[in-house]
């Protein structure tokens, strides 16, 4: 068996710098998995490549930052792009050059010519096949491209033709790894769009919860299968387009959407015993003498229709949503629901059912249950402090996972309320 031949020693610092990395050694190869902490993205050198291998120690990579941290000078390089200096918006800040002072610390900001060392990486950079929406640093691969014309299209040659490459270098007064770059990005974020609407942003991902990325396929089929005859009445226009927008806007604005079908149907909605008692009083052949006797039951119900904003989401939502069909959402991604789920910003859901919850358990509990929880997040998502809440649901990559977990549930019931509902 083959004795593993120990790693550089240029590679083992990088390791060390960089634990979220995995280096190994294939024949003539080494290969650095993980640069950006997902799987999505390799580097592979050559055993040959001695002083690109060598650079790798100067380097230190967050996964949260699509950037290289350089520590012999002390500055962090965020990978951009190449620039065409003869397009106006990009040559108002192709070399723009500015000193930042934020909490005490002076950061030497600026857009400059693409390091030698970033290319060398560029060079060596693989992108893999992953399931993940998250990508790792996916500018690399232009910068990769960019050494090796002769192997891209004639349109991917002309990309390049008098562009510049250029990168946004951060230098801070303190060291690299003491910054707190979550921080210093927003606000750097903030003061350079607000005196350059066009200005490129710094993408900042926050570390995300395992247990919200978990693959989950929504339920496809409502009923098991399509039903082979369809009839449906008109529904109203407002609603129609609300249901619209849920479908094509994303897991946190869907979910606002769908509660305001629930707000816009509550406005309107008189349950059926309600209406069964007014249409009753009306018929009534002395009705017409305004009994004062008559005259109080008609403002004792119509009194009962005027309830607040909560109760008559409540009703109308029991009223028209099916607690089996919604039952069927909760199955299928039951294991999220059995637990209770944290939000970042401290707001948190306790668990919807029990491990052992069955459909009739469902059917005899879903309300108010439900609707509470409907209720709390859409509040916490809305405002930045929930009037009866001390805590939020701050708008994070982590949140936005969980929310899109919780839309499906939502979005049946305002699927529901749109169909079964009476037009407006």
């Amino acid at each position: 068996m083959e004795t593993p031949q120990p790693l550089p020693p240029a590679i083992v610092e990088f390791v060390a710098n960089n634990p979220h990395v995995q280096a190994l050694q294939e024949k003539d190869k080494i290969i650095i998995n993980k640069p950006w902490g997902y799987e999505d993205s390799q580097f592979s050198f050559s055993k040959t490549d001695t002083q690109e291998i060598e650079e790798l120690r100067h380097l230190l990579i967050l996964p949260q930052l699509d950037a290289l941290l350089h520590l012999d000078s002390n500055e962090a390089e965020f990978i951009f792009a190449f620039l065409d200096p003869n397009e106006k918006d990009t040559a108002d800040y192709l070399d723009r050059q500015f000193t930042f002072h934020f909490e005490g610390v002076t950061y030497a900001c600026g857009f400059k010519e693409t390091s030698k060392r970033l290319f060398a990486v560029a060079g060596k950079f693989r992108r893999l096949p992953s399931a993940r929406g998250i990508q790792g640093a996916p500018q690399l691969i232009a910068f990769r491209d960019s050494q090796d014309l002769k192997a891209l299209t004639p349109s991917g040659q002309k990309y390049f033709e008098g562009r510049q490459p250029r990168s946004f270098f951060v230098k801070p007064s303190i060291a690299i790894k003491t910054v707190p770059w979550e921080k210093l990005s927003r606000h750097l974020n903030l003061v350079m769009t607000y005196f350059d609407r066009r200005s490129p942003q710094i993408e900042f991902r926050q570390a995300v919860d395992q247990g919200a990325v978990e693959p989950f396929q929504a339920l496809r089929l409502t009923e098991g299968k399509f039903p082979a005859e369809l009839s449906v009445r008109s529904s109203d226009e407002i609603l129609l387009r609300l249901i619209e927008v849920v479908r094509t806007t994303g897991a946190r604005f869907a979910f606002i959407y769908c509660f305001q079908v629930f707000e816009y149907a509550g406005f309107y909605f008189i349950d059926a015993k309600s209406k069964s008692a007014v249409s009753r009083l009306l018929r009534s052949p002395s009705f017409i003498n305004c009994a004062d006797d008559r005259i109080g039951e008609l403002l004792s119900i119509l009194t009962e229709v005027a309830q607040n904003d909560e109760v008559r989401i409540r009703r109308v939502v029991e009223e028209y949503c099916d607690p089996k069909a919604l039952w069927r959402e909760v199955q299928q991604d039951r294991d999220f629901f059995c637990n209770d789920i944290n939000f970042d910003g401290g707001f948190s859901l306790p668990k919807l059912i029990a491990k052992d919850t069955t459909e009739e358990t469902w059917c005899s509990m879903w309300t108010p249950k439900l609707i509470d929880q409907v209720t709390k997040t859409r509040n916490c998502l809305v405002h930045a402090r929930e009037r009866r809440e001390s805590k939020v649901i701050t708008p994070t990559a982590g949140n936005d996972l969980k929310i899109r977990r919780l839309l499906p549930l939502a979005r049946r019931m305002a699927e529901q309320i749109v169909l079964h509902g009476d037009p407006v």
